[in-house]
């Protein structure tokens, strides 16, 4: 029993030597980009699961493949989300490579009963929203409004408040260093619907 003990104590003695690493990424150092945004439901358009899909352009202006590890998916009723009391909707956060994104497709999963209908919003075009974030930037995009539009799902910018930035950033603690205010742009990007997959109805660029 003594032996098992000491063998407990010494583990627990190497653990708290061992330095804890902070992953937490640092402007004006990181290679990535840092970007957070957030997403609420339109009041009477709270059922459906949205999802907004931006995606990387590569240096002629077009989306790169699917599979090419150029995307930010924001989602509601997302597991990993940040929600703060008093401010609409739930923010979620990650590292992307720097670039220009544009806003892919919006889509709703509508559930009723056992059966499971949906609304698609893939832009065609010829404009649609773009950002775009250099190496050991962390910026904000602002809550953005997801409803539907009788059988299409749509979003739009709904409020950019440096507030609602600080709070984010303070709560989900993974920025050392500012972040800072990002409005979106609009950019002409050519776009061929299809199916993202043979299982699935949703529509991507």
């Amino acid at each position: 029993m003594r032996r098992l003990l000491a063998m407990a104590a010494t583990l627990a003695l190497a653990q708290c030597a061992t330095p804890q690493v902070d992953n937490r990424f640092r402007v004006g150092a990181d290679p990535q980009a840092m970007v957070f945004m957030g997403i609420a439901e339109a009041t009477g358009n709270t059922s459906p699961v949205y999802t907004m899909l931006w995606r990387r352009l590569d240096p002629a202006g077009a989306f790169l493949p699917d599979g090419a590890g150029a995307s930010f998916e924001v989602r509601t009723n997302a597991g990993g989300s940040v929600r703060i009391d008093g401010t609409p909707g739930e923010f979620e956060f990650a590292r992307l490579t720097p670039g220009v994104y544009a806003l892919d497709s919006v889509f709703a999963l509508i559930p009723s009963g056992h059966v499971n209908y949906f609304a698609p919003g893939v832009i065609v075009g010829p404009d649609r929203p773009t950002f775009e974030v250099r190496a050991g930037e962390a910026v904000y995009l602002g809550i953005w409004q997801v409803t539907l539009n009788d059988t299409t799902a749509v979003t739009q910018l709904w409020r950019l408040d440096p507030r609602d930035a600080d709070a984010v950033t303070h709560r989900a603690n993974q920025t050392i260093g500012s972040v800072v205010l990002r409005d979106t742009g609009s950019r002409a990007v050519q776009c061929s619907p299809h199916r993202l997959n043979t299982i699935s109805q949703r529509q991507i660029c």
